[in-house]
């Protein structure tokens, strides 16, 4: 995401919208409806990949008393995250946004849509530009200069800070 948040998303030429696709059973339910507890404390990113780099831990699992773990170390209020989480205020939610993705004929993650055009798991970040580019340039809009292109001398930049995405939403990243 890197190169085409760089180049794309923070150019202002392309908005990044995430949605929820819980095909993986009840823990993957758990842990979408938790990242939406942790927006409610403007935390939804940090906690999204916090939950995806706990995956490959001897710990990995997606119990609600993990997902709490989770959230405290991250220092969200664990009491108000344990309470949303037991609430289920976003498991219908999920459930909509799972089946909106697999009415599109979604069937694994990752997957992107780029204005319609399908991409289908991990891929190098060549078709995503080959992608966006042709949207872009049927859009009428003027695809950026790449990053090479757009530098003459190597400038360090700072990373992107990110803002809270609203709780409940699309969590995009603009």
């Amino acid at each position: 995401m890197g190169r085409i948040r760089e180049q794309y998303i923070s150019t202002g030429k392309v908005r990044f919208v995430y949605k929820h696709f819980a095909i993986l059973g009840p823990e993957s339910n758990r842990a979408a409806e938790a990242s939406e507890c942790a927006a409610e404390q403007g935390q939804f990113w940090p906690f999204h990949d916090a939950v995806f780099a706990d995956q490959n831990t001897t710990r990995s699992t997606l119990s609600q008393e993990r997902l709490v773990e989770l959230a405290g170390t991250l220092g969200l209020d664990t009491d108000a995250f344990a309470e949303c989480l037991r609430s289920g205020r976003y498991t219908s939610f999920v459930t909509q946004q799972s089946l909106g993705i697999q009415s599109l004929g979604v069937r694994g993650t990752p997957a992107f849509l780029v204005n319609g055009v399908f991409i289908s798991g991990a891929q190098p970040f060549e078709v995503f530009q080959q992608v966006i580019d042709e949207q872009l340039a049927q859009a009428g809009v003027e695809p950026p200069a790449s990053v090479a292109e757009a530098t003459a001398t190597p400038t360090p930049v700072p990373p992107p800070t990110e803002s809270a995405p609203p709780a409940g939403g699309q969590h995009s990243d603009e």
